[in-house]
């Protein structure tokens, strides 16, 4: 039996990203057939110091953690350090007067600004995927009733549980409180669902959704003692993901507005006499 998951798209899909945020920047100011190698390594030694120093700055500060994380950065500042670098030098920043740079940047094609704003989400995405696989946080216990316990940085509260009753299942619903240090940032709501007609359960996972991270909390079966069974996810940077996919698409669409791509059909020449169809 083959499967189509994680262990496949591991080995086909991360090595294939690799090499290509590496050449993306290299690509992007490579002209076709007109290569200029002494102008690109001018351009990018900046980016490549500055995007190594930043990996470096991560591992240290995760203090050993998956290597997956610095990658991820490196590439991530790569991609998005090369492309503001390639726009630098298109408009003489640091070489010429304020005023010329500032012209020249008011000149450029919309599809500069948008192949700038598409790396630039590539970039986002890239460094997203690798800190959410990296610095993801699971837990799963039985918590009481009242009991509070901590994951990572966050402190949940299991303040109780409540049957409710929908419009076609019934439900056992918990109420987390999510705190932040002494103050509460939320209140989660996760549910264990039960359909009678097609006698299915599910769960549905209660969300505290935030900038820097998402909060998942899912509940289980209740135990014997009367705890229930708690399962919690923090996701960081999950929300970039979506994010930088809508950067992209923007710089995609800002690409399309350059009138250089918009073609038409040609309009006929003037007293040309029309040709008949053999």
């Amino acid at each position: 039996k083959l499967s189509v998951g994680p262990p496949f798209f591991d080995l086909t899909f991360t090595p294939f990203m690799i090499v290509l945020a590496m050449l993306l920047p290299l690509g992007a100011m490579v002209p076709w057939k007109r290569g200029a190698t002494d102008r690109v390594a001018r351009v990018l030694w900046g980016p490549i110091a500055l995007s190594i120093a930043l990996g470096a700055a991560v591992w240290a500060w995760q203090t050993g953690g998956r290597l997956l994380a610095p990658i991820g950065t490196v590439l991530a500042a790569w991609v998005v350090l090369g492309a503001f670098a390639d726009l630098a030098d298109r408009i003489k920043l640091f070489r010429a007067g304020a005023g010329e740079s500032a012209r020249r940047a008011a000149n450029l094609p919309r599809a500069e600004l948008g192949k700038l704003t598409a790396h630039t989400g590539f970039g986002l995405m890239i460094f997203a995927i690798a800190a959410i696989t990296a610095w993801e946080l699971e837990d799963i216990r039985v918590v009481q009733p009242g009991e509070r316990f901590a994951v990572g940085a966050y402190t949940l509260e299991l303040e109780g549980v409540r049957q409710i009753q929908g419009p076609n299942y019934t439900a056992d619903r918990a109420e987390l409180r999510l705190y932040s240090g002494a103050q509460a940032v939320g209140l989660l709501t996760p549910e264990k669902r039960f359909y009678p007609v097609q006698r299915m359960p599910t769960t549905e996972a209660g969300l505290d959704i935030g900038f820097w991270r998402d909060v998942y909390v899912v509940i289980g079966d209740q135990q014997a003692d009367g705890g229930w069974v708690v399962r919690t996810y923090i996701k960081p940077f999950a929300n970039w993901i979506w994010g930088s996919a809508i950067i992209m698409a923007l710089g995609g669409a800002l690409s399309l507005t350059d009138r250089r791509y918009r073609l038409g059909a040609p309009a006929p020449r003037r007293g040309a006499a029309p040709v008949p169809a053999e």
